[in-house]
């Protein structure tokens, strides 16, 4: 199983603030890749209530942050946090297997398992948090 997603304390105290503000403190975080972009996968970031069965659960001080199976080989090993700065406010996630990301930070290029090159530098892709 690939190295699953490390958490920093800024992203586990948003959820939790986030959780809390939606009244839903037994929800999920999802931290979803999908095709599309313009770089070929795009993050997107949000609550469920409940883990699908074939997710890969991460907990950290009892928030649960969860991944679809096929999709954490291209984002295992990075690193979740939030962000609220002049730069923007929003769940950010440094990706050391991103190649290139778009001039917007929203998609990132990377290979799937099988098809990896070393990435050169750390590319961090960014979404939204919650409003």
């Amino acid at each position: 199983m690939p190295q699953q997603l490390l958490v920093t304390r800024d992203a586990v105290e948003e959820i939790r603030a986030w959780q809390a503000r939606d009244q839903r403190p037994q929800s999920v975080f999802r931290v979803d890749v999908r095709l599309g972009g313009c770089r070929g996968f795009k993050l997107f970031f949000d609550l469920e209530e409940t883990a699908a069965s074939d997710d890969v659960v991460t907990e950290v001080e009892g928030v649960r942050i969860v991944v679809q199976e096929d999709g954490l080989p291209l984002v295992a090993g990075s690193i979740l946090d939030f962000e609220d700065s002049y730069r923007g406010r929003g769940f950010r996630l440094a990706n050391p297997k991103a190649r290139n990301a778009c001039g917007c930070g929203t998609s990132f290029m990377a290979d799937y398992p099988g098809q990896a090159q070393e990435a050169d530098d750390l590319i961090v892709a960014e979404a939204p948090g919650p409003s």
